[in-house]
């Protein structure tokens, strides 16, 4: 029993984990939706509220739109890689600890 309740209570801080990560990702989606496009340099233009980006821009062409230039930095690239890696690996950890918590194993077929 007592078992059972520390898999039930391991299974449900993973988790609360995952809801945070998720909660986190929407939470901040624009600011990731940025760090991806300013990989390279980039025009940022806000047409009727929305957000486009334009990249490689000139200077010239950048402003003949209206937008603004922001300049690149590979790094930002690394930003939604790791955070796909974390919300992968947790999200994984807690889906088999709940399967095991629910007593489901996969088949084992070495024989």
């Amino acid at each position: 029993m007592a078992e059972a309740r520390t898999r039930w209570t391991t299974t449900l801080l993973w988790g609360v984990a995952v809801a945070l990560l998720y909660w986190a990702l929407f939470h901040f989606q624009d600011d990731i939706v940025r760090l991806a496009h300013t990989t390279v340099d980039a025009c940022l233009v806000v047409e009727n509220g929305k957000e486009l980006y334009y990249h490689k821009p000139t200077p010239e062409a950048c402003a003949a739109k209206g937008g603004t230039l922001i300049e690149g930095n590979w790094l930002n690239v690394l930003v939604p890689i790791i955070a796909a890696f974390v919300l992968s690996y947790v999200h994984g950890a807690f889906t088999g600890m709940f399967w095991d918590a629910l007593g489901l194993k996969a088949a084992n077929k070495k024989k």
